[in-house]
């Protein structure tokens, strides 16, 4: 399947191949190494705005690869010991969760009338029950090789999970302080601008970003408490603040509870081990006294934070904004859970959902004034064939909140031209832009209008002289990323685009595949404010809905043993139990306010630490136990 999924990519077809064998032969090689890996990369293994893939993203591979080469390796590894009651009882749930979700992948499918998929499918295909299912059914089959390293190398499995989710909080806290810096501005707290990073599933909305910021925020404070010497100290206090600068720049009310609720889980149950330890270990001696230095700087690294907050969210207006406007919202969001609960049509839906993925499709098309603002779609058969831009038939208020987009450099100086074909059976309007943009939030534009006259089959073309001029596109210190954008206006419920090409003061061609000759390739999109068609905005209600009440059970069930396992572990001297159990809890809470499960990177993530904390033997301690010194010096950190 890697390689099948390799040979295919829109980019490097030749080369991903070879380099997706390599590492599958690594993490054979190497058991405990996708530990580390596969949690350091998850924030930087997608290219969807270059690629145009929705359903699929070079993070599977990276997943596909560890799973062929751990279960290489299972297959000449002799058989443990038998499994304890309480591992033969996680591993019974985890397998009918997986049965759960193999019947609402097949109620998707069938919803969704077909099985055929294409690599460039959107939200309403066959494809996205697939991208839905695949989060929790790659963490499953994962699970086997988790069960083994935790059973022969418990502290080489905590050393490398610690190691690759510090890696990857560093990773996207360092394209947060990219994208901030090179677009709003990195002190700027006023501008409606709200981090993404690198998730760039957040295209239509969601909370991507927001749940990977509370699963991963408590290995900061990991970091910080367990940091070996000075030097480790100053970089873990560094991340620790970068941390708390993402959390705070997302003006996610959900972040701020979820991240709190996560660290202070964290610590208490930090301080509720250390005070146990204490109790069993030898007293300390007079000599034993933390390093000064310590206990000052973790009161300024604390200090420092509370600064942090006090700057970002009391004196920027845009979270002042976002505070007075919560009773609204949430208004809002009790009609938008209404209207969601009322897809389940019968008891057969109640029991087993409408089918992963098909939320978007079956909520647009049954709520009224709720449609999807606009989709793609290739019109007619064989090579080349024209794109069709679609909007919301009928709902002009949702008219130009869906963008065609297209990753191009940033604009340089100088006359850039584009040409393109257009046709529409009434009176169109057609808006692009070259936007210097991340994702959601252009910083500057240059538009034009096109007006296509209603014409039915016939071709307009168009050439549109687009003069870049250095003061509404200045340069920077900051690398910043540009789209061209194209949105659709006027009566048309539809406009055919072809032969779409841009060409830049360097005479260079900026554009690939504008004739669509390889389908959607190297083509995105994007929803502009307005998001409630795609997401469920809960995370309990998203499971009862695609896969039914059954499901919900089942999960909570499971996540409930994994928080009582964590709990016995952190009691027998397991350090990391406590932002383990810190991050779940958080992640909970903002799921409350937030969809996780719809959104694959972060999933994965949810569902890799519940299968870690399921198959984590509380009885086996995955270090070797303190001193009386280290057991107070611990205790006066915290």
């Amino acid at each position: 399947m890697g390689l099948f999924v390799a040979a295919h990519h829109p980019l490097w077809a030749a080369q991903l191949p070879s380099l997706f064998i390599a590492w599958a032969l690594l993490a054979g090689l190497f058991p405990a190494l996708w530990l580390a890996v596969v949690p350091a990369l998850l924030p930087l293994a997608s290219l969807s705005p270059w690629t145009g893939w929705i359903g699929g993203d070079e993070f599977d591979l990276l997943v596909l690869g560890a799973l062929a080469g751990t279960r290489l390796r299972l297959l000449f590894e002799a058989p443990g010991e038998a499994p304890s009651r309480r591992v033969r009882l996680a591993w019974s749930g985890l397998v009918g969760l997986a049965c759960l979700y193999l019947l609402a992948l097949g109620r998707g499918l069938i919803d969704a009338g077909s099985t055929r998929f294409d690599w460039f499918q959107g939200y309403e295909e066959p494809l996205n029950s697939l991208r839905v299912a695949k989060s929790f059914l790659l963490a499953f089959l994962l699970a086997p090789a988790l069960r083994a390293v935790l059973r022969t190398r418990p502290a080489l499995a905590r050393r490398c999970l610690i190691l690759g989710m510090v890696c990857g909080l560093a990773v996207t806290c360092a394209a947060i302080v990219w994208e901030r810096g090179g677009y709003p501005g990195l002190f700027d707290f006023s501008t409606p601008y709200r981090t993404t990073a690198l998730f760039w599933e957040m295209h239509v909305g969601g909370a991507a970003l927001d749940a990977y910021l509370v699963l991963a925020t408590p290995f900061a404070v990991y970091a910080v408490a367990h940091a070996r010497d000075f030097r480790h100290w100053v970089i873990a206090s560094l991340l620790a603040l970068l941390a708390g600068y993402a959390c705070l720049t997302t003006f996610s009310r959900g972040v701020y509870l979820g991240a709190a609720l996560a660290v202070l889980c964290a610590l208490v149950g930090e301080r509720w081990s250390v005070q146990r330890r204490m109790l069993l270990a030898i007293p300390a001696t007079p000599d034993a006294a933390v390093p000064r230095w310590r206990v000052w700087g973790n009161r300024l690294l604390i200090l420092a934070l509370g600064l942090e907050l006090a700057v970002i969210v009391g004196i920027g207006e845009f979270m002042g904004t976002r505070l007075a406007a919560g009773e609204r919202d949430l208004g809002g969001r009790l009609r938008h859970w209404s209207e969601s609960l009322g897809l389940l049509a019968d008891t057969a839906d109640a029991l087993f959902g409408i089918g992963l993925g098909r939320y978007p499709a079956v909520y647009s098309q049954s709520v009224p004034g709720r449609e999807l603002p606009g989709r793609l779609s290739l019109v007619g058969e064989g090579g080349a064939r024209p794109l069709r831009l679609l909007a919301a038939p009928g709902n002009p208020r949702l008219r130009g909140k869906f963008a065609l987009l297209q990753r191009v450099p940033d604009p340089s100086p100088g006359m850039h031209l584009l040409t393109i074909e257009l046709r529409a059976p009434r009176l169109a309007i057609v808006d692009l832009g070259l936007c210097r943009t991340h994702l959601l939030y252009a910083e500057t534009c240059l538009r034009r209008q096109l007006v296509v006259p209603a014409g039915g089959e016939q071709w307009h073309s168009f050439r549109v002289p687009l003069p870049v001029d250095e003061r509404l596109f200045p340069r920077s210190a900051w690398p910043r990323l540009a789209f061209l954008d194209l949105r659709l206006y006027g009566l048309a419920d539809f406009v055919d685009i072809d032969e779409l090409d841009l060409v830049g003061p360097e005479k260079r061609h900026l554009l690939a595949n504008g004739d669509f000759s390889d389908g959607l390739a190297r083509w995105f999109f994007a929803g502009h404010h307005y998001f409630l068609p795609w997401h469920v905005d809960n995370l309990f209600l998203e499971i009862v809905i695609e896969q039914g009440a059954i499901a919900l059970f089942v999960q909570l069930t499971l996540v409930g043993l994994a928080l009582r396992n964590l709990w016995t572990a952190q009691a027998h001297d397991d350090s990391l139990a406590p932002y383990l159990l810190g991050g779940l809890v958080g992640c909970l809470a903002l799921g409350i306010v937030s969809s996780v499960l719809d959104m694959p990177r972060p999933a994965f993530l949810f569902h890799l630490l519940v299968c870690y904390a399921l198959l984590l033997d509380p009885r086996r301690s995955p270090g070797a136990p303190r001193s009386a010194t280290e057991t107070t010096e611990t205790a006066d950190i915290v």
